[in-house]
């Protein structure tokens, strides 16, 4: 006899996840989405959440205004590298809101370059190669006392 197995809850939704309007619970179904590339749609949200202009948002990312607004004009999905780019500052916003407890003085840090990040700032810093899991370890450390 075979058992199925039905889960008593509904998984929450991964970090930045939800900043995106994603409904993605596992690296599965995140690893897809970036595959099928996001709705243009998604950037201007993200945007609109930290309080950037589209275009510093575009400038962060490294994408052309006409890319984004041919895709948005054609009603095409954004390509899965900007998507996973998306994803990593969504996920360091989270983050940094999770820790400040304030959306302000979060964005705020984001937004602020620091030593940390060779002068960066951590929505920059974030972009690069490892970039989001050093900024996600630097709030972890803050939150439990640890000078970084």
């Amino acid at each position: 006899m075979m058992q199925t197995f039905t889960p008593t809850r509904t998984p929450p939704a991964l970090p930045g996840a939800s900043l995106l309007g994603l409904k993605a619970t596992t690296l599965l179904d995140l690893g897809d989405a970036v595959h099928d590339g996001f709705d243009p749609v998604t950037l201007e949200r993200l945007a609109n959440h930290l309080g950037l202009s589209l275009g510093d948002t575009l400038d962060l990312i490294g994408l052309s205004p006409s890319t984004y607004h041919s895709h948005r004009r054609q009603n095409r999905p954004i390509k899965p590298e900007v998507s996973a780019s998306l994803y990593h500052l969504a996920r360091v916003t989270e983050a940094a809101e999770h820790y400040f407890g304030n959306t302000k003085a979060a964005h705020t840090w984001l937004q602020t370059p620091r030593v940390t990040f060779g002068s960066r700032t951590p929505l920059q810093f974030a972009l690069l190669p490892g970039g989001a899991e050093y900024v996600t370890t630097v709030l972890s450390r803050l939150e439990h006392g640890v000078h970084t």
